[in-house]
This record gives structure tokens, C-alpha cells and sequence, in this order.
């Protein structure tokens, strides 16, 4: 089943990641990402080499959501991962947050992966994500497939 074109407000649009945007593409999700569970910040520098490291590295399926000034959405996708196309990290700008852009991204997502012979998506989400990530999710027609408890314990 294809996924529903995606609809973003005036004034937004969808775009293929480029290398021109590359800093600006992490930094919208430094910043999404930075009051998440554990979130340690990175360098773009320390994170562009980690990600060319990487032997399915594959940018064609990265997106980013931009105004005329700013990246304020980005989704980066590997091509496969636990039997289908993965959604590696997905983060919306905390000020851009409520306005539809990480559904957009998803659907985007959905398309790509779906015109690569791909008919199941996945992606891995804190529970406790206070973003309401995981009604998103729901909404989108994805379903729990596992899930993980992890505990920890600080020692002095």
C-alpha cells in the first residue's frame, strides 16, 4: 500500500538533502534531538565522518524541510535495516514543532522507499518521547513491532 502524497503549509518545502546543506541538515537535528534521553551533542564534523563511514551511507534518501532562510525538519534514512527501509533519526526544530513537517517527512520517506522495491518501514522511538512522536507514528499506520526496556543505574 502507498503512502499518501505529502501536504506541507505555505511557505515549506520538501527537498532531497545536498552536501550545501549539509550543516544546516544537522543542525536541525542536533537541535530536535537535544532534549532527548542521553543526547550527547556531536560536531558535524565528528557526524559527517561517522555517516560517510557507514557502507550503506546513501544521502538519496535523506529529506530536509526548509523555509526560504531556514532547515527546521530533517529526516535521515539507511536503506535497509531489520528487513526494510529504516528511519535513522527524525527531528522537527522545537520553535517549527505542531505544523505537520515530521508526517511530511515520513510520507516523503514512505514514497522513497516504496519506489525502491521497499514495502516495510521501520524506526526506533523513546516511549517517553514528550514530542508526542509516538501518536505520530500511530498515525501514520506504523505499529509496534518490539520493544525494549533499558535500565540504568548512576554510580558516584
Amino acid at each position: 500500500m502507498t503512502s499518501p502524497a505529502p501536504k506541507l503549509a505555505e511557505g515549506f518545502r520538501i527537498e532531497l538533502f545536498s552536501k550545501e546543506r549539509a550543516r544546516a541538515f544537522h543542525g536541525a537535528l542536533e537541535e530536535a534531538f537535544a532534549e532527548h534521553w542521553e543526547f550527547q551533542p556531536t560536531s558535524f564534523e565528528k557526524w559527517w565522518e561517522r555517516q560517510t563511514a557507514k557502507p550503506d551511507h546513501d544521502p538519496s534518501l535523506w529529506f530536509l524541510v526548509r523555509t526560504d532562510q531556514d532547515v527546521v525538519a530533517a529526516t535521515r534514512n539507511d536503506p535497509e535495516r531489520s528487513g526494510g527501509g529504516w528511519i535513522g533519526a527524525i527531528g522537527v526544530r522545537p520553535a517549527w514543532r505542531g505544523r505537520g513537517l515530521a508526517k511530511a517527512l515520513l510520507l516523503q520517506s514512505f514514497g522513497e522507499f516504496h519506489r525502491r522495491g521497499q514495502r516495510r518501514v521501520g524506526l526506533g522511538v523513546d516511549a517517553e518521547n514528550v514530542t508526542g512522536a509516538t501518536k505520530l507514528y500511530e498515525s501514520v499506520g506504523m505499529v509496534v513491532d518490539s520493544e525494549q526496556v533499558v535500565w540504568e543505574r548512576e554510580l558516584a
